[in-house]
Protein backbone atom coordinates (compact mmCIF):
# COMPACT_ATOMS: atom_id res chain seq x y z
CA UNK A 1 0.00 0.00 0.00
CA UNK A 2 1.53 3.79 -0.94
CA UNK A 3 1.11 6.21 1.36
CA UNK A 4 -1.23 8.45 -0.78
CA UNK A 5 -3.20 5.54 -0.53
CA UNK A 6 -2.93 5.08 2.85
CA UNK A 7 -4.14 8.71 3.37
CA UNK A 8 -7.10 7.93 0.58
CA UNK A 9 -8.30 4.90 2.77
CA UNK A 10 -8.57 7.29 6.29
CA UNK A 11 -10.45 10.27 4.02
CA UNK A 12 -12.57 7.50 2.88
CA UNK A 13 -13.38 6.19 6.46
CA UNK A 14 -14.32 9.52 7.04
CA UNK A 15 -16.70 9.79 4.49
CA UNK A 16 -18.51 6.69 5.81
CA UNK A 17 -18.66 7.97 9.12
CA UNK A 18 -20.12 11.21 8.13
CA UNK A 19 -22.65 9.28 5.59
CA UNK A 20 -23.55 6.79 8.35
CA UNK A 21 -24.31 9.04 11.20
CA UNK A 22 -25.48 11.79 9.56
CA UNK A 23 -28.93 10.87 7.98
CA UNK A 24 -29.98 14.30 6.65
CA UNK A 25 -26.82 15.33 4.21
CA UNK A 26 -26.79 11.69 2.90
CA UNK A 27 -27.96 12.49 -0.48
CA UNK A 28 -25.77 16.07 -0.89
CA UNK A 29 -22.77 14.01 0.49
CA UNK A 30 -23.32 11.11 -2.28
CA UNK A 31 -24.53 13.39 -5.12
CA UNK A 32 -21.08 15.84 -4.61
CA UNK A 33 -19.04 13.10 -4.15
CA UNK A 34 -20.27 11.98 -7.38
CA UNK A 35 -19.39 14.88 -9.10
CA UNK A 36 -15.86 15.51 -7.62
CA UNK A 37 -15.41 12.02 -9.04
CA UNK A 38 -16.49 13.06 -12.51
CA UNK A 39 -14.24 16.10 -12.76
CA UNK A 40 -11.86 15.03 -10.47
CA UNK A 41 -9.66 14.41 -13.63
CA UNK A 42 -9.40 17.42 -15.09
CA UNK A 43 -8.99 18.96 -11.79
CA UNK A 44 -6.17 16.87 -11.10
CA UNK A 45 -4.41 16.90 -13.78
CA UNK A 46 -3.99 19.95 -14.18
CA UNK A 47 -3.02 20.54 -10.35
CA UNK A 48 -0.43 18.07 -10.62
CA UNK A 49 1.57 18.45 -13.66
CA UNK A 50 3.92 20.57 -11.29
CA UNK A 51 2.97 19.92 -7.87
CA UNK A 52 3.56 16.47 -7.17
CA UNK A 53 6.65 14.71 -8.33
CA UNK A 54 5.74 11.66 -10.38
CA UNK A 55 7.62 8.43 -10.80
CA UNK A 56 8.10 7.80 -14.46
CA UNK A 57 6.41 9.69 -17.69
CA UNK A 58 5.14 5.54 -18.23
CA UNK A 59 2.63 5.98 -15.13
CA UNK A 60 -0.47 7.55 -14.98
CA UNK A 61 -0.78 10.80 -12.77
CA UNK A 62 -4.39 10.08 -11.97
CA UNK A 63 -4.29 6.43 -10.06
CA UNK A 64 -7.24 4.93 -8.04
CA UNK A 65 -6.12 6.80 -4.40
CA UNK A 66 -6.45 9.87 -6.31
CA UNK A 67 -10.34 9.10 -7.30
CA UNK A 68 -10.98 7.57 -3.79
CA UNK A 69 -9.53 10.79 -2.23
CA UNK A 70 -11.74 13.20 -4.18
CA UNK A 71 -14.76 11.19 -3.98
CA UNK A 72 -14.50 11.44 -0.02
CA UNK A 73 -13.07 14.70 -0.25
CA UNK A 74 -15.51 16.61 -1.75
CA UNK A 75 -18.17 14.55 -0.04
CA UNK A 76 -16.62 15.51 3.20
CA UNK A 77 -16.56 19.07 2.13
CA UNK A 78 -20.13 19.89 0.73
CA UNK A 79 -21.73 18.71 4.65
CA UNK A 80 -18.87 19.25 7.46
CA UNK A 81 -20.04 22.85 8.12
CA UNK A 82 -24.02 20.82 8.25
CA UNK A 83 -22.51 18.20 10.59
CA UNK A 84 -20.16 19.75 12.70
CA UNK A 85 -22.08 22.90 13.72
CA UNK A 86 -25.79 21.17 13.53
CA UNK A 87 -27.51 23.24 11.12
CA UNK A 88 -30.15 22.03 8.80
CA UNK A 89 -31.53 22.84 5.70
CA UNK A 90 -34.63 24.42 4.51
CA UNK A 91 -36.55 25.80 1.65
CA UNK A 92 -35.12 29.36 0.79
CA UNK A 93 -38.33 31.49 1.37
CA UNK A 94 -38.58 33.59 -1.78
CA UNK A 95 -36.81 31.79 -4.17
CA UNK A 96 -37.73 33.02 -7.85
CA UNK A 97 -37.08 29.72 -9.42
CA UNK A 98 -36.97 25.62 -8.43
CA UNK A 99 -34.81 23.16 -10.21
CA UNK A 100 -37.09 20.15 -9.73
CA UNK A 101 -34.97 17.70 -11.82
CA UNK A 102 -32.36 15.90 -10.52
CA UNK A 103 -30.71 16.08 -13.50
CA UNK A 104 -31.27 19.63 -14.83
CA UNK A 105 -29.10 21.13 -11.28
CA UNK A 106 -26.33 18.24 -11.37
CA UNK A 107 -26.82 19.57 -15.00
CA UNK A 108 -25.67 22.94 -13.29
CA UNK A 109 -23.47 21.83 -10.87
CA UNK A 110 -20.97 20.26 -13.34
CA UNK A 111 -21.49 23.32 -15.20
CA UNK A 112 -20.06 25.31 -12.31
CA UNK A 113 -17.22 23.20 -11.79
CA UNK A 114 -16.16 23.25 -14.80
CA UNK A 115 -15.82 27.05 -14.84
CA UNK A 116 -13.66 26.35 -12.16
CA UNK A 117 -11.63 24.30 -14.56
CA UNK A 118 -11.76 26.96 -17.52
CA UNK A 119 -10.22 29.72 -15.03
CA UNK A 120 -7.57 27.83 -13.84
CA UNK A 121 -6.47 26.97 -17.41
CA UNK A 122 -6.84 30.96 -17.73
CA UNK A 123 -4.73 31.66 -14.99
CA UNK A 124 -2.03 29.37 -16.11
CA UNK A 125 -1.89 30.52 -19.97
CA UNK A 126 -2.70 34.33 -19.12
CA UNK A 127 -0.84 34.80 -15.82
CA UNK A 128 1.96 32.01 -16.12
CA UNK A 129 0.66 30.61 -12.85
CA UNK A 130 2.01 27.09 -11.81
CA UNK A 131 -1.14 24.39 -11.77
CA UNK A 132 -1.81 24.51 -8.43
CA UNK A 133 -1.55 28.20 -7.65
CA UNK A 134 -4.21 28.87 -10.37
CA UNK A 135 -6.74 25.85 -9.19
CA UNK A 136 -6.87 27.66 -5.41
CA UNK A 137 -7.28 30.87 -7.62
CA UNK A 138 -9.92 29.31 -10.02
CA UNK A 139 -11.79 27.21 -6.80
CA UNK A 140 -11.45 31.04 -4.94
CA UNK A 141 -13.41 33.03 -7.61
CA UNK A 142 -16.45 30.62 -7.72
CA UNK A 143 -16.82 30.33 -4.32
CA UNK A 144 -16.78 34.76 -4.10
CA UNK A 145 -19.16 34.48 -6.53
CA UNK A 146 -21.87 32.15 -4.74
CA UNK A 147 -21.71 34.28 -1.31
CA UNK A 148 -21.46 37.22 -3.24
CA UNK A 149 -25.34 35.70 -4.63
CA UNK A 150 -25.97 34.12 -1.04
CA UNK A 151 -24.56 36.27 2.10
CA UNK A 152 -26.35 33.91 4.05
CA UNK A 153 -23.98 30.85 2.90
CA UNK A 154 -20.66 32.89 3.99
CA UNK A 155 -20.50 31.23 7.50
CA UNK A 156 -20.80 28.02 5.83
CA UNK A 157 -18.31 28.53 3.05
CA UNK A 158 -15.79 30.07 5.62
CA UNK A 159 -15.65 27.18 8.47
CA UNK A 160 -16.13 24.65 5.22
CA UNK A 161 -12.90 25.98 4.58
CA UNK A 162 -11.70 25.94 7.42
CA UNK A 163 -12.79 22.63 8.51
CA UNK A 164 -10.74 21.01 5.91
CA UNK A 165 -7.94 23.00 5.57
CA UNK A 166 -7.86 21.51 9.55
CA UNK A 167 -8.73 18.11 8.19
CA UNK A 168 -6.06 17.77 5.68
CA UNK A 169 -3.09 18.94 7.68
CA UNK A 170 -4.22 16.81 10.39
CA UNK A 171 -4.53 13.38 8.21
CA UNK A 172 -1.20 14.10 6.20
CA UNK A 173 0.63 14.92 9.25
CA UNK A 174 -0.56 11.94 11.26
CA UNK A 175 -0.93 9.50 8.40
CA UNK A 176 1.90 10.51 5.86
CA UNK A 177 4.57 12.84 7.01
CA UNK A 178 5.19 11.17 10.25
CA UNK A 179 4.98 7.20 9.06
CA UNK A 180 6.52 7.97 6.24
CA UNK A 181 8.54 11.29 5.96
CA UNK A 182 11.08 10.34 3.22
CA UNK A 183 7.77 9.71 0.88
CA UNK A 184 6.70 12.86 1.83
CA UNK A 185 9.56 14.89 1.44
CA UNK A 186 9.74 13.66 -2.09
CA UNK A 187 5.93 13.55 -2.75
CA UNK A 188 5.51 17.12 -3.48
CA UNK A 189 7.62 19.58 -5.44
CA UNK A 190 8.92 21.86 -2.83
CA UNK A 191 11.59 23.31 -5.40
CA UNK A 192 8.94 25.29 -7.84
CA UNK A 193 6.44 25.55 -4.98
CA UNK A 194 6.68 28.45 -2.42
CA UNK A 195 8.76 28.60 0.37
CA UNK A 196 6.17 28.43 3.16
CA UNK A 197 5.59 24.72 4.87
CA UNK A 198 4.11 23.74 7.70
CA UNK A 199 4.37 20.60 9.19
CA UNK A 200 6.10 19.20 6.21
CA UNK A 201 3.06 19.93 4.31
CA UNK A 202 3.63 22.86 1.54
CA UNK A 203 1.37 25.82 1.54
CA UNK A 204 -0.51 24.77 -1.29
CA UNK A 205 -1.60 21.83 -0.05
CA UNK A 206 -3.66 23.62 2.88
CA UNK A 207 -4.55 26.24 0.74
CA UNK A 208 -6.30 23.71 -1.96
CA UNK A 209 -8.34 22.04 1.06
CA UNK A 210 -9.44 25.74 2.09
CA UNK A 211 -10.10 26.38 -1.22
CA UNK A 212 -12.34 23.27 -2.02
CA UNK A 213 -14.11 23.58 1.68
CA UNK A 214 -14.83 27.05 0.15
CA UNK A 215 -16.66 26.26 -2.89
CA UNK A 216 -18.02 23.22 -2.55
CA UNK A 217 -19.13 23.47 0.92
CA UNK A 218 -21.94 26.02 0.02
CA UNK A 219 -22.64 24.76 -3.57
CA UNK A 220 -25.48 22.49 -2.45
CA UNK A 221 -27.54 25.28 -1.17
CA UNK A 222 -26.99 27.57 -3.70
CA UNK A 223 -28.00 25.09 -6.54
CA UNK A 224 -30.89 24.32 -4.65
CA UNK A 225 -32.48 27.39 -2.94
CA UNK A 226 -31.51 25.72 0.46
CA UNK A 227 -31.30 27.84 3.83
CA UNK A 228 -29.13 26.34 7.09
CA UNK A 229 -30.84 26.92 10.47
Amino acid sequence: MTPFLLVSLIFFVLWLLFFLFSNETRKEQFIMSIVGLILSPGILLIAIHDFRNIISDTISAIGIEDLLFTFSFFGISAVIYQVLIGKHVHKFRGSRYEIKHLGHWVGHLILVLGLWIFVSLLMISVFHLISIQAVIVGGLLVGMYVIADRHDLTMNALLSGFFMAALIFIVEQLFFVRLFPLEAASFWKFDILSSFVIGGIPLEEILWAAVVGFTIGPLYEWLRRYQLK
